[in-house]
């Protein structure tokens, strides 16, 4: 648990995500001073204070190196073996199932074949299905994160995303506003979560949910200069 002193709380909780290196949602925090402006914005004027920490749910996600019982390599070799023996009693003509490294902390899987699009299914409810499987059966067992790729489903959501945030992110870096996105579905929230928080470093990004139970994105000016 980390004490912070910010000039507001948006700007606290992003400190506090920043030095645990986490997401602002995956915090757990209690406000322990509110912030004032005091008299003539000068005169008794007090920060806000939070304590925070990392939602317990969160901590083998964000930080799967302490937990491993795996080394990468020797999980994609069985995670490779078992996967393949599991889709070859579906009736879908698929090639083998590519297994490998993404990065230190993720592992790649990627179906292909005739039968792959099938996987993916009506605006995606197969394919979110299936990440759930795989990560709920490779995270707890082996500590790792997983990148799911079916054809180039995710890699088109991907430069989907990336283009229609991109005129949002310039107009962004020229203005002190909050924003919000339009709705995502599923994985897509957070690709765009990804990207704008890899080209807006300093604001304030968060997921929310609306009245119609739709998720978005908040960009909020954390008062500094990203230009």
């Amino acid at each position: 648990m980390i004490k912070i002193s910010a000039s507001d709380i948006e700007e606290a909780l992003l400190k506090a995500s920043k030095e645990l290196n986490c997401s602002c949602v995956d915090l757990e925090y209690e406000v322990v001073q509110e912030p004032s402006n005091g008299l003539f914005g000068c005169i008794g004027k007090k920060d806000a204070i939070i304590v925070a920490s990392i939602k317990e749910k969160q901590k083998k996600i964000l930080q799967p190196s302490e937990n491993k019982k795996y080394k990468i390599e020797d999980a994609i070799i069985e995670i490779r073996e078992e996967i393949n023996e599991l889709f070859s009693h579906l009736p879908f003509k698929l090639s083998e199932i590519n297994v490998e490294k993404y990065d230190s902390n993720t592992i790649s899987i990627h179906f292909k074949g005739e039968d792959s699009a099938l996987l993916i299914g009506e605006k995606g409810y197969r394919y979110k299905a299936i990440s759930y499987l795989l990560f709920n059966w490779i995270n707890p067992k082996y500590g790792f994160n997983i990148r799911l790729e079916i054809e180039r489903f995710l890699a088109n959501q991907e430069e989907m995303i990336e283009t229609y945030l991109e005129p949002i992110i310039k107009d962004i870096k020229k203005t002190n506003g909050t924003f919000s996105t339009k709705p995502f579905d599923g994985v897509l929230v957070y690709i765009a979560l990804k990207i704008l928080r890899e080209n807006l470093p300093n604001r304030f990004i968060m997921i929310k949910t609306n009245e119609h139970n739709e998720t978005y994105i908040v960009v909020t000016n954390n008062n500094t200069d990203d230009k």
